[in-house]
């Protein structure tokens, strides 16, 4: 296995040590930070991309793709979402 060093703050090794068992190496624990990470992406790259997208155009004043919704709407949409994460 290539061995490289990185520098990292104190604080940072403070924390990979809090996060790590005793029989895990710093490279176990990154490692299981980097997977974690890819299970728990919010977004692709392409949805990324795509509401970037969508934001500089609101802000650009394009609202073809705008609607408007009242706040208890947008209050049970978020009630909906929250229901589905928890699920």
């Amino acid at each position: 296995m290539l061995t490289k060093t990185i520098k990292i703050s104190q604080s940072t090794h403070d924390a990979l040590s809090k996060l790590a068992s005793k029989q895990d190496t710093f490279n176990d624990v990154i490692i299981q930070l980097i997977n974690y990470y890819n299970e728990n992406e919010e977004f692709t790259d392409e949805e990324a991309e795509f509401y970037n997208t969508e934001i500089e155009k609101f802000e650009n004043g394009n609202l073809d793709n705008v609607t408007k919704i009242t706040m208890e709407d947008l209050e049970e949409r978020i009630k909906k979402l929250e229901q589905e994460i928890k699920k």
